[in-house]
């Protein structure tokens, strides 16, 4: 079998940004459908995941892939692809699919198409140069990639809503990217690396030691978690989420809450607990986690706009996440990257039902809406699955996931009794939100409104189907993200591929 390098993964979708603008031009001049440049974006991402795919047999193998350039680790620069980044790639690459084919009738009649196909395929590439970097530096120029990539997108309608809300996502974004940029100066100068594999054992070194731990090496992980929250939307460094969201095209909503806040998450896990083994600061996360799942729940709470309240669940979401993150047990990493997977699939799912709603109905305002469920009959029935998901109802896929939390939190009986009850309260504000859309009297604007194209519910439905499967078979989810939770809790394997016995 041939393996193919991990650098493809980037530069696939890379030259793909580069392409579109070429196919749009070309498609224009010979009078080709408006649709090529969305059709050539779906090729390239499911290429992309087609090459990420091909690395699965090796990975499962126990075998970490490395790809050098020039000299050896830790002088050179390296990509490298081990449980957790192919966990990562495999759900960025796969909602980014969706959300491409998604976006093909949703976004049809929006001009400057081609720029947002090159936006959506640098977004995907810098996503992907985040989670198979094996250099912390380029893990930042990576980031940075998806993060301007982000903040255009959000802005793309050009109204003054979104405008606004893609400047205040850039403003609080920089901040915490310059947090990142100040942590990898910090590390720089400590270790004299900035090799992941070669940081690990070098700061495995100074924790270990009976010497008092340098200040630091308190100030280094401090200015990461600060960082790396702000890209995942933790309280309290969440409050670009909110308007984002509401003001972003609708499949760039998706993507939003399916895997760019996860890569927040992905920072925290790969830089916090795998490179600076900061394992003390579990109870910190988990604190920051538990009141994530509080206030994010309790904003969405009286919400009229209906997808800033998908997004404050996004926020709450996330919460469970970290929490599971900062009680570092194996369940709870196990449970934490299950909820990262359940939550990206559940919450692509909602915000494109949301996207479907506005797309027949011409508002997102829950006072304006009702009675939509004889209309739009299926985009209802997916809705309430997203419902059931993520408020973790048995035989639906967060249910397993938010189970392995709980169980990591079961010495914290205020923890848990405290994510229980957001549980209920998630449960409650998404039947209003089904209640306020697609029960009761229809509106007279609404009583032409149609189901949503076939185009759009074909990408929901997968997403249904993977809520189902996953409930229904959660010892399937949980072989998905074995080899992720090995790699987390067991990072020499990654040192010793890496530096060869360096």
């Amino acid at each position: 079998m041939i393996e193919i390098p991990p650098i493809m993964a980037i530069i696939l979708p890379l030259f793909g940004a580069f392409l579109t603008p070429i196919v749009a031009f070309v498609s224009w001049r010979f009078g080709v459908r408006r649709q090529v440049c969305g059709w050539f974006a779906v090729a390239i991402i499911v290429a992309t995941f087609a090459i990420v795919a091909s690395m699965i047999p090796a990975v499962l193998g126990e075998k970490i892939l490395v790809y050098e350039f020039g000299r050896s680790p830790p002088l050179g620069i390296n990509l490298v692809v081990d449980g957790l980044s192919l966990f990562m790639a495999l759900m960025i690459a796969g909602i980014g699919s969706l959300v491409a084919i998604y976006s093909i009738t949703h976004m049809q009649h929006h001009t400057r198409l081609d720029l947002y196909y090159t936006l959506l395929l640098l977004i995907i590439t810098g996503m992907m140069g985040v989670v198979v970097t094996g250099d912390i530096f380029n893990l930042y120029v990576f980031l940075e990639i998806t993060c301007i990539s982000a903040y255009v997108l959000v802005a793309f309608e050009r109204r003054w809503e979104s405008i606004e809300a893609g400047i205040k996502y850039m403003i609080i974004g920089s901040l915490g990217t310059s947090f990142i940029l100040l942590g990898i100066t910090l590390t720089y100068g400590t270790a004299g690396s900035l090799n992941i594999a070669d940081l690990m054992g070098k700061f495995a070194a100074v924790t270990s030691g009976a010497e008092p731990v340098p200040l630091v090496m308190v100030l280094i992980p401090a200015l990461f978690v600060a960082g790396f929250c702000v890209k995942a939307a933790i309280v309290p460094f969440h409050a670009w989420l909110a308007d984002a969201h509401p003001a972003a095209p609708s499949p760039i909503s998706a993507l939003l809450s399916g895997v760019v806040v996860s890569i927040g998450m992905y920072g925290i896990l790969r830089v916090v607990y795998m490179m600076l083994g900061a394992l003390t600061i579990g109870p910190i996360l988990a604190v920051l986690g538990l009141v994530s799942v509080l206030v994010g729940v309790l904003m969405a709470f009286g919400q009229h706009d209906f997808k800033r309240m998908l997004a404050y669940h996004t926020i709450s979401q996330q919460g469970y996440v970290l929490l599971g993150v900062g009680m570092g047990t194996a369940i709870g990493i196990q449970g934490a990257l299950f909820h990262m997977l359940n939550i990206s699939i559940i919450q692509a799912l909602n915000f494109m039902c949301a996207g479907a709603v506005l797309y027949r109905a011409k508002t997102r305002n829950f006072d304006e809406l009702g009675g939509l469920r004889k209309s739009m009959p299926v985009t209802a029935i997916l809705f309430l699955v997203g419902a059931f998901s993520i408020s973790g109802t048995p035989l639906f896929n967060a249910y397993a996931s938010k189970s392995a939390i709980y169980a990591a939190s079961a010495s914290q009986p205020l923890y848990l009794a405290i994510a229980i009850l957001a549980d209920v309260l998630t449960m409650i504000f998404f039947l209003r939100a089904f209640r306020l859309v697609f029960l009761g009297t229809r509106p007279r604007h609404l009583l032409s409104v149609k189901e949503a194209p076939m185009r759009m519910l074909f990408p929901m439905c997968i997403l249904a189907v993977l809520c189902i499967v996953l409930g229904v078979l959660p010892r399937l989810g949980f072989n998905i993200v074995g080899t992720a939770q090995e790699a987390v809790t067991n990072p020499s394997n990654y040192v010793g591929r890496v530096l060869g016995g360096v």
